[in-house]
């Protein structure tokens, strides 16, 4: 997409810019367990941007401003003085697996997607009807058959305007004896090819001006279907057109802060050899993760999609508890094929679950499950034969599932994830009280898209 195109581009040249950070936070991640593919480009591209946001909060040439008092200036540049910047570190969030992520390079942003229309009123087709856009690819339901001509010498059903006993038709040179349309009472008048029509009127194919007979009156609707000829040269063909549209996205904060005594950190030290600011930091980093991936998460599930399934959990009479528990999977599958009708062009890839589902699911013959892991807030879990990744979300009601659909490219989705400032801490203070504390902050936008990306499951009848 031309969008991509565009901020990948600049995207690039701020991962060159932040080369080292971002090389250091791609080494952490691939050695750790739960992230060790690294950084991929997309997730570069988001940390760059963020980066970015936080350098230019020390630029030198940055503004200056005034103190409550309004007499002395503080340059901000002077990094150790009042906000040292500790760590920016990039979330591990769950929902960059699950939704699209575009990072804003300024608190209130626009995020884009490319719509598609035709630009041709065409039979059925008129100017602006849809041809795909993030939601869908073609036309509403009821033009479908239309569009399948909208290229084609065919023009089925043109509503004309009758005149004095005559209309004209749109798209030209007519070809001879393609014309068709019913008359009042129902009967349907054509042409003969060489400029007649059957009810005695006539047909001027290089104009297209139609003259009805003498007493002939036009169905109520006024369609009429006939054929252009599009060998000829120069033609006038039908148009499409792209239209880039725009959702605006407001970053809000998220903080948090930590603290302990200095003969707590000692003693941990000494008999455990456990540094308490570092155990901290990283409980404060993962909280706002987790807090994070459940409000995504759950916003996902309450998406207001009007598309469900259901599965009732007790087993059937005469059927087995594992044979019932694999059926969960046809189950998911109709969910997703729901999602592919409504939209006509994506199949659900993900599945968030609650705590029965995960009962099941990790039951079953085809689930491989992920490295365990001891993580707080949502997490994936595995995947389901080889087509859904499982994601549980320990903040859904336990009889709750989503099956959802996010694309390879950064737009195919229906939720946008929009990061503008990264985890950030700042100067740990150790004061005369002897007690250490230390924040942490960060900022991103969200925006729900497409509702039809996403299909709502029901655990029923849960088991006691």
């Amino acid at each position: 997409m031309v969008v991509d195109k565009i901020a990948l581009k600049e995207g690039e040249a701020l991962v060159k810019r932040h080369d080292r950070m971002i090389s250091a936070v791609d080494k952490a991640l691939k050695e750790s367990a739960a992230f060790g593919n690294g950084l991929d480009n997309e997730r570069k591209v988001s940390l760059a941007v963020m980066l970015e946001n936080v350098s230019k909060c020390f630029d030198a040439n940055a503004p200056k401003i005034l103190t409550e008092a309004g007499t002395q200036v503080v340059d901000i540049a002077k990094k150790n003085e009042y906000l040292n910047l500790v760590a920016a570190v990039m979330p591990t969030l769950v929902a960059e697996e699950v939704v699209s992520v575009q990072p804003l390079k300024q608190k209130a942003g626009v995020v884009y997607y490319m719509k598609h229309v035709y630009d041709s009123n065409r039979g059925r087709i008129s100017v602006g009807d849809n041809i795909s856009n993030y939601i869908q690819v073609g036309p509403d339901a009821d033009k479908i058959p239309n569009a399948f001509n909208y290229s084609k010498e065919d023009i089925e059903d043109e509503e004309v305007v009758v005149s004095d006993g005559s209309f004209t038709l749109s798209w030209l040179p007519v070809v001879p004896g393609s014309i068709s349309f019913k008359n009042a009472s129902d009967v349907e008048i054509t042409d003969n090819g060489q400029g007649n029509l059957s009810d005695g009127g006539t047909v001027d194919y290089a104009t297209g001006l139609v003259t009805l007979g003498s007493g002939t009156t036009i169905n109520t609707e006024n369609l009429v279907s006939y054929s252009q000829d599009l060998s000829v040269a120069p033609v006038n063909a039908p148009a499409i057109r792209t239209i880039i549209a725009d959702v605006t996205i407001t970053a809000r904060p998220r903080k948090l802060k930590t603290g302990f005594s200095m003969d707590a950190a000692f003693d941990l030290s000494a008999t455990q050899n456990i540094d308490l600011q570092t155990l901290l930091q990283a409980t404060a980093t993962d909280e706002i993760r987790a807090e994070i991936d459940g409000e995504i998460l759950n916003d996902l599930g309450n998406s207001g999609t009007t598309m469900s399934v259901s599965f009732n959990m007790p087993v059937p009479f005469g059927i087995n508890k594992h044979d019932h528990y694999e059926s969960f999977y046809q189950v998911l599958v109709a969910g997703a094929n729901k999602v592919y009708q409504k939209t006509r062009r994506v199949t659900p890839n993900i599945v968030i679950v609650g705590e029965n589902a995960a009962n099941i699911i990790e039951t079953m013959d085809k689930f491989v499950a992920a490295p365990s892991l001891n993580t707080a807030g949502p997490h994936i879990m595995g995947t389901l034969n080889k087509r859904f990744m499982i994601v549980k979300n320990p903040y859904y009601p336990s009889n709750k599932f989503t099956i959802v659909y996010r694309g390879d490219v950064t737009l195919d989705t229906g939720y946008v994830y929009a990061p503008y400032m990264p985890i950030t801490a700042t100067q740990f203070i150790l004061d005369s009280t002897f007690y250490g504390h230390q924040g942490y902050a960060t900022s991103y936008g969200k925006k729900l898209v497409a509702p039809e990306f996403f299909c709502n499951g029901l655990i029923t009848e849960v088991n006691q």
